[in-house]
C-alpha cells in the first residue's frame, strides 16, 4: 500500500542538522519509556550538571533519566507527555555551564572497549530502541536478554510520512556504521541486515563495511507496513536466496522474532553514547507542518517545550489545529504545544484544519474497509463489535474464541485499519488491549 509520495526530493531539501536554541527552561518526564517510571533523585532548589542522573528505575539493570541542560531544579510536576499521557517530571531552570556542549570529545574505537563496558555505556546513558516508536524500550536491557543470532538495521521511519531516520542515514551514515561495531561486539554476534531503499541510501555507500556476514533487504520504505518487524521477517526470509552477503556470497542468516531490530535513531544514540560518553540528554528531530514558515532537522534537547522550537524557526504562518508527534499512521497528537520533547520523539508535525484529522467516533457501517485493507487477513470490526456491542462482554473466562485470538495474534499493529475506518473507530488499541490481557 502505498501512502506516500516518494521522499527523495524531500530529502534533498536538507544539507545539514541544526542545534536548536538553548532552552530557558526543559521539564523531563520521569517515563521515558514504555510502561517504564523512574523516581526522582533530585529535589526543589537542587543544583544540577549537564547530564546528571535525576531520576532512577531503582532496578538492578537500572534506568536512568539525565539533566538536559545545567540548571536549579525548580520543582516535580506534572506534564502532558507527547504519547498522551500524564506524567511526573522534573523542572529545570537553565543556569551554569555545560558539560558536553560545545566540547571536542574524541571519538573512541570499537577494539578500545570490551563487550561489558560497551554495555554499560548504554545502560548508564539510558538509551531507548525506538525501532516500535509506539512501544519505546530500553536497548540495554535488550542487548542482556538477546538469545537471537542478528542484528536488523532499518534506515528509514516505520511510518513513511516521517523521514527522520533518512535524515538521519543521509547525514551520519559513517558514525552509524561504527555504532553498528558496538552493537555487534555487545551482543556478541557477527550477523548485520541492514534493511534500507537504495533510492535514498544506495548500496555502494555499504561497501567499506561489509563483511561475509553482512546481508540485505531492499525495500520500497513508502509502501505502508513495509518497515514493520514481521514484514521485515517474512521479507527477507521469502527473499533470502536472491540476497547477496557483503562478498557475494550467500549467507545461511535467517530472521527470527528473537533478533534485534533497530534504526537509525537508535544508531545514532550508540555511537554518541558509547564513541562519545554522551548520556541521551539531545534528540534530533525532523520539524514540519503547513502552519510553519520552514522545516528543519534539529538538535534538540530533551525537554524542551514544543513552543520554544516554533519560535527558533520562525513561528506560526497560521493557527494550528493539530500537532502529531511521530507520524501520521504511528503516531499521536499532542495536547498542546507545552508538550516537551522525549527520547522516543522522532518528528513533529504542525498542522491546520486543512490537514486535521477527524476524531469523533461514530458507529461502525460495517463497509469492510479495515478487513480489505489488512494483509494479514484480520476482521478488526469483528473483534471490535465483539468487545464494544456484548454488555456481557468480561475480561474473566473465555469470551474470545479460538478463532478471534488467532486473528488478534496475527495483528501487526500497523495501525492501517484505524487510518482508513470511516468512523475513526480505535480498532488498533482495542486489538492490542486484548492481546495484552490474554498474553496472545
Amino acid at each position: 500500500m502505498i501512502l506516500f509520495a516518494e521522499k527523495a526530493d524531500e530529502l534533498k531539501n536538507y544539507t545539514c542538522s541544526q542545534n536548536a536554541f538553548l532552552p530557558h527552561h526543559v521539564t523531563i518526564p520521569l517515563c521515558q519509556e514504555y510502561n517504564t517510571v523512574c523516581n526522582p533523585l533530585v529535589r526543589s532548589g537542587d543544583l544540577v550538571t549537564e547530564g546528571q542522573i535525576i531520576a532512577t528505575s531503582g532496578k538492578e539493570d537500572r534506568i536512568n533519566v539525565h539533566a538536559s541542560i545545567p540548571g536549579v531544579v525548580e520543582d516535580i510536576v506534572e506534564c502532558q507527555c507527547p504519547n498522551g499521557k500524564t506524567e511526573k517530571a522534573v523542572r529545570i531552570r537553565l543556569q551554569g555551564s555545560f558539560d558536553f556542549l560545545g566540547k571536542q570529545i574524541p571519538s573512541r574505537p570499537v577494539e578500545s572497549l570490551s563487550a561489558q563496558e560497551i554495555l554499560t555505556h548504554i545502560f548508564e546513558s539510558g538509551l531507548i530502541n525506538t525501532f516500535n516508536v509506539k512501544k519505546p524500550v530500553n536497548l540495554g536491557k535488550q542487548i542482556k536478554e538477546f538469545t537471537g543470532q542478528t542484528l536488523v538495521v532499518r534506515l528509514f521511519d516505520d511510518d513513511p510520512s516521517c523521514i527522520t531516520d533518512r535524515l538521519l542515514a543521509k547525514f551520519y551514515f559513517e558514525r552509524m556504521m561504527k555504532a553498528c561495531g558496538y552493537m555487534l561486539k555487545a551482543l556478541g554476534r557477527n550477523n548485520i541486515v541492514f534493511v534500507y531503499n537504495s533510492k535514498l541510501t544506495p548500496k555502494s555507500l555499504f561497501d567499506p563495511f561489509m563483511t561475509e556476514t553482512t546481508d540485505f533487504l531492499e525495500v520500497n520504505s513508502n509502501e505502508y507496513p513495509s518497515g514493520l518487524k514481521e514484514k521485515i521477517i517474512a521479507g527477507f526470509n521469502k527473499n533470502t536466496k536472491n540476497t547477496k552477503a557483503g562478498k557475494g556470497k550467500n549467507t545461511d542468516i535467517k530472521l527470527t522474532k528473537k533478533d534485534l531490530f533497530i534504526d537509525s535513531s537508535t544508531l545514532y544514540e550508540v555511537y554518541k553514547c558509547v564513541a562519545k560518553k554522551i548520556p541521551s540528554i539531545n534528540r534530533l528531530v525532523h520539524v514540519s507542518g503547513n502552519c510553519l514558515k520552514s522545516s528543519c532537522f534539529l538538535n534538540i534537547k530533551i525537554g524542551t517545550p514544543l513552543k520554544d522550537i516554533i519560535s527558533q524557526i520562525g513561528g506560526l504562518s497560521k493557527k494550528p489545529k493539530m500537532v502529531i508527534i511521530n507520524g501520521r499512521i504511528r503516531g499521536t497528537t499532542a495536547s498542546s504545544l507545552e508538550v516537551p520533547v522525549t527520547r522516543y520523539v522522532k518528528s513533529i508535525s504542525i498542522v491546520s484544519s486543512k490537514n486535521r484529522l477527524d476524531s469523533k467516533i461514530f458507529d461502525c457501517i460495517s463497509c469492510g474497509n479495515c478487513r480489505s485493507i489488512c494483509k494479514q487477513n484480520v476482521f478488526p470490526d469483528v473483534i471490535y463489535n465483539h468487545v464494544i456491542n456484548f454488555n456481557n462482554y468480561t475480561y474473566e473466562g473465555n469470551n474470545l474464541d479460538d478463532f478471534l485470538k488467532n486473528m488478534i495474534s496475527k495483528c501487526l499493529d500497523c495501525g492501517s485499519c484505524n487510518m482508513i475506518c470511516p468512523s475513526r473507530l480505535p480498532l488498533t488499541q482495542i486489538i492490542n488491549m486484548l492481546r495484552d490481557d490474554y498474553n496472545v
